[in-house]
């Protein structure tokens, strides 16, 4: 085999690979983070005694992942006598119980539950034996 046909061949087979690897390909779809988007409540749960507070949050999220800024979140507790929800988010403990916290925004609800406990004893106020 000649110089010249070694290299013809090696110039036909390195640009068979050139476009065998420069044809168009398919981009992956860009897949969102969460399946259809939707609000997220944090905590999912806490434990306050009657008397104290606890902070939730609700983020409202696109179908990509990303947080949706502005949106309004109203709160509401399915148990006022246990537990009471401020605008903000801010739960506040009134007796022992369970109440479920609801966030809802853009038609989308989100639970979380609080749990109650009796109030605390104040110090000093513990029985002496």
């Amino acid at each position: 085999m000649s110089a010249s046909s070694f290299f013809r061949i090696a110039t036909a087979l390195a640009l068979g690979v050139v476009g065998a690897c420069s044809d168009p390909f398919d981009l992956p779809p860009n897949e969102p983070s969460l399946p259809s988007g939707g609000l997220l409540v944090v905590p999912q749960s806490a434990t306050i005694h009657a008397g104290q507070t606890v902070a939730f949050k609700a983020t409202m999220r696109d179908q990509f992942g990303d947080e949706l800024v502005g949106v309004t979140i109203k709160w509401s507790s399915s148990n006022s006598a246990v537990a009471t929800v401020a605008p903000n988010g801010e739960v506040f403990g009134h007796s022992a119980g369970f109440a479920a916290i609801v966030a809802d925004a853009r038609g989308k609800t989100q639970t979380a539950a609080v749990r109650v406990l009796p109030k605390l004893a104040k110090r000093g106020s513990e029985p002496s034996f």
